[in-house]
């Protein structure tokens, strides 16, 4: 099984497929995190914005991060790529109805709060160039509001490591 839906069931799968608001994808994330035992690990980057410059780029260092902090240093890890998609589809549909925002706050305020605010996150590891994403920036003044989740920034080689495999490890030279 995949690490990104270690702790999921059918029932949770069945969740996603039909969620339609942040909130709904928040309440299956925080079940998803109920079920799992220690401390708990997430990471954040860019993807939306910054990070090597593309949606798929910046998805696939995500991806690649949450793999090799779990498997190499065994951390618990609990991703967000499986809601990513929907995630996605919901900014589009929020930014359309808010041509004059330019991010899309909701899926900060309306599903990372609250994961974040559960007390189930323990640390938080920031991928190198997390600084150029507006959303890695808000969840960073977060954590430091928030003593209780570590912080933790994460080498530039580490997302070379992850883009070995991919045409894009160019951009982390």
């Amino acid at each position: 099984m995949s690490i990104h839906f270690l702790h999921w069931d059918s029932e949770d799968e069945q969740a996603l497929s039909k969620a339609q608001t942040f909130e709904s994808l928040a309440g299956i994330a925080l079940k998803v995190l109920s079920k799992m035992h220690g401390k708990v690990h997430m990471v954040s980057g860019p993807i939306s914005t910054g990070g090597v410059g593309t949606v798929p780029g910046n998805l696939f260092v995500f991806e690649k991060i949450i793999e090799l902090l779990s498997k190499e240093e065994g951390y618990n890890m609990f991703s967000q790529i499986p809601f990513q998609q929907k995630m996605d589809n919901l900014c589009k549909m929020w930014q359309k109805m808010n041509p004059s925002e330019i991010h899309c706050i909701p899926i900060l305020e309306n599903f990372y709060r609250p994961i974040f605010s559960s007390g189930k996150v323990s640390t938080i590891h920031f991928i190198h160039g997390w600084e150029s994403s507006y959303g890695s920036r808000w969840e960073h003044d977060f954590c430091k509001k928030n003593t209780a989740i570590k912080i933790e920034y994460l080498p530039k080689e580490l997302s070379k490591r992850a883009l070995k495999d991919n045409d894009s490890a160019h951009l982390y030279t």
